[in-house]
């Protein structure tokens, strides 16, 4: 594994299990779904995801002064996330399937209505 390969399982190197990541990467989706952030927050995603290494290294480096406003078990979980491709998908995935359930349930209240 030479120096700028990325590990193929990079929860191998947390100490958050599969399970944690995954409820971690849901409660954001939701997060970013209810604040109306979903375009944006994809957007960002999709072109973290090519430099997922870099972004990873951003994040580590400027640890310490993202540690000061917010949770730092939070910032650890996402970091773990934008080390990893598949989780970088996952949690597009997820925020466009929350944006959905969204638009389906703001669709069934204004036929019940009328």
């Amino acid at each position: 594994m030479g120096m700028w390969t990325i590990p193929e399982k990079a929860e191998d190197h947390y100490k958050f299990s599969p399970e944690v990541l995954d409820e971690f990467i849901n409660s954001l989706a939701q997060v970013i779904v209810d604040r109306q952030m979903s375009a944006p927050a994809i957007m960002a995603l999709e072109m973290a995801k090519p430099i997922s290494l870099v972004s990873h290294s951003v994040l580590v480096i400027f640890g310490p002064l993202l540690d000061l406003l917010f949770d730092p078990v939070k910032m650890e979980k996402f970091q773990a996330v934008i080390a990893d491709r598949v989780r970088i998908e996952q949690l597009m995935t997820s925020i466009e399937d929350f944006e959905l359930k969204k638009k389906e349930t703001k669709e069934g209240v204004s036929s019940e209505q009328e």
